[in-house]
């Protein structure tokens, strides 16, 4: 906006007209940041005098030093800038003497990636970019919804796995339960491989038996355990005993990461970081073993003594050995196509896997921030740690292929069985979520009542999947409204930006509006849930018939496209 000044210049002195033209100023230009040390104070004025202004910062204007630029004409046409510099606190205070000692300015990764001590990494809170912590959050809650076992309210369907790949018809549970992908197993006839010398390998019949009964045991107690322990077996169908030389690479890299941080809770090299991923999604057990003695050697050096320390070690745990189960459980790592709609299934496989493992992975690197309450320079490689999984993925889904087709025999024997979870691992496994749950989100929302009524919202579809909603009445058609698969992370994320757009319009303060923003996006979850619990599923599918196959494959195109869109990080919300 530019304002030129009407007064008579000729009957008042210099200083008294700069005043009276600085008394008529709006709101001018835009708010911009300014962390650099290139920002120029044509005049500064005071903070008396830019209260007089009456200058109105939007909300969403983030936590920092920031600066509003005015430009003044007066009669004659001349045109002067000025700047006025001022903050924003954590508690959405604007102070125009621009003395915020709650804020930390945010590095620039040339500068963080200097700093070897924890103690000297400048503080960090994610009320400082509420922009990022809502997307992580919307990102979250949608990603939680994705990965839960599908259907909770209809009866489970009992499968073939030689007939129906892993993945498809799976039991709906809720958004605490998180599914990490069951490894399908294939039966078929003999192929090439499997009359290969490769895996006669010296005490390949003790390796198979080792991880085929650890496995198994295993998964009595902990699942997520079992699933992990049975993840190479791919690589022992192809290469017997040979398929542990990833496991002293595992131990080397661990070693080597902690000492590349001298064992404090910190982010290793970029490159060994890389190096641990690499061999964590060809085995996420090998993942494990490489982030259990980065975790240990931590612990046992007194470098854990604070939350935020595990939370550092753990969020870095996540990113080690967990992309490879995060995209079995997006799309099944196995499937034996047969038929030009199972082809098209596979396409799909590679796709969605490949798309929303490395969307996962960059939203887990860029939470290591505020799980750690410093700011880390790995965050700024979040994109390349995300390129390097997806494409990695596709590597994974392509040699689960060559198994698949050519060493299905051997591929067979070396596959665990896992046993079912009863009602009392239930229970247990999700207290354990549940405190998991408490203190990941903490960092972000704080130990307040908006973090314990979240809390309580997120694991009431869990209490009533044990308790009554498998009781509840079923209504046909009901099944349309439920989105399903990649689509459901459409739906989530633009649904969970609805809301926390609406939250964050309604507060000041970016840690208030993070709080019930928390609050607010279990609600979707729920909705859809209830929805679940009582929809009838159909007799017979849609996609059966030719014309229901060709809706299926455009409608899939377009939800790929969208998801495209989100993991390119466009707000499906500006569409409307």
């Amino acid at each position: 906006m530019r304002i030129k000044e009407q007064g008579d210049h000729e009957n008042h002195g210099e200083l008294m007209r700069k005043f009276l033209l600085l008394i008529l100023l709006f709101l001018n230009l835009s708010v911009l940041p300014s962390w650099s040390a290139d920002s120029v104070i044509i005049d500064r004025i005071s903070a008396s005098e830019a209260e007089d202004l009456d200058i109105e910062i939007p909300n969403d204007v983030p936590p920092g030093f920031h600066a509003v630029e005015i430009e003044v004409y007066d009669e004659s046409g001349t045109l002067s800038r000025q700047e006025i510099v001022f903050c924003k606190n954590l508690s959405g205070e604007v102070r125009w003497d621009n003395e915020c000692p709650d804020v930390t300015a945010l590095m620039e990764y040339e500068e963080l990636i200097k700093i070897k001590e924890r103690q000297e990494l400048p503080a960090y809170s994610p009320a400082q970019e509420p922009e990022k912590s809502k997307d992580l959050a919307v990102a979250a809650f949608a990603a939680l919804a994705a990965l839960t076992v599908a259907g909770s309210a209809k009866e489970k369907q009992s499968r073939d796995s030689e007939d129906q790949p892993e993945g498809e018809d799976r039991e709906q549970e809720d958004l605490a339960s998180v599914d990490s992908g069951k490894l399908a197993l294939i039966k078929r006839d003999p192929g090439r491989g499997d009359r290969s010398k490769t895996w006669r390998n010296p005490f390949t019949n003790e390796s198979d038996h080792l991880f085929v009964a650890a496995a198994f045991k295993a998964s009595g107690y902990s699942p997520l355990l079992a699933r992990t322990v049975a993840d190479g077996s791919y690589l022992r169908a192809i290469l017997g005993s040979f398929a542990g030389f990833l496991y002293p690479i595992a131990v080397i890299l661990g070693l080597t990461a902690l000492i590349n941080v001298d064992a404090q809770a910190m982010a290793p090299a970029l490159g060994i970081i890389l190096a641990i991923v690499v061999i964590g999604i060809l085995d996420a057990f090998a993942g494990f073993i490489a982030a259990t003695i980065f975790f240990l050697g931590v612990f046992i050096t007194g470098h854990m003594g604070t939350r935020h320390e595990l939370l550092t070690v753990a969020g870095l745990m996540v990113i080690f050995f967990a992309p490879a189960l995060l995209a079995s459980a997006v799309r099944p790592l196995r499937r034996l196509v047969s038929n030009g709609e199972e082809g098209w299934e596979r396409i799909t496989d590679y796709a969605l896997a490949i798309l929303l493992t490395g969307w996962a992975v960059e939203k887990m690197v860029n939470a290591l921030n505020g799980l750690a309450s410093v700011q880390l320079a790995i965050t700024y490689q979040a994109t390349t740690i995300a390129i390097w999984s997806a494409v990695l993925v596709g590597l994974r889904i392509a040699l689960e292929d060559v198994s698949t087709y050519h060493y299905p025999v051997r591929l067979q024997t070396v596959t665990a069985e896992l046993q079912d979870p009863d009602q009392y691992q239930k229970i247990v496994s999700l207290m354990i979520k549940t405190f998991i749950f408490i203190m990941l989100a903490a960092p972000f929302v704080g130990f307040t009542i908006q973090l314990y009524l979240g809390t309580a919202l997120f694991l009431f579809p869990s209490i009533a999947n044990m308790t009554f909603a498998k009781k509840l009445p079923k209504f046909p058609n009901i099944h349309w409204l439920i989105p399903k698969g990649a689509f459901k992370i459409v739906a989530m994320v633009f649904v969970g930006f609805i809301f926390a757009n609406w939250v964050q319009g309604q507060f000041s303060n970016p840690q208030t509006f993070l709080n019930w923003s928390f609050v607010i996006l279990t609600f979707p979850g729920i909705f859809f849930a209830i929805l679940g619990w009582i929809a009838k599923a159909p007799e017979k599918s849609w996609r059966e018939n030719k014309n229901g196959q060709i809706a299926y494959r455009i409608l899939g195109v377009v939800v790929f496209l969208l998801v495209v869109q989100i993991v390119r990080g466009v707000d499906l919300t500006a569409w409307l």
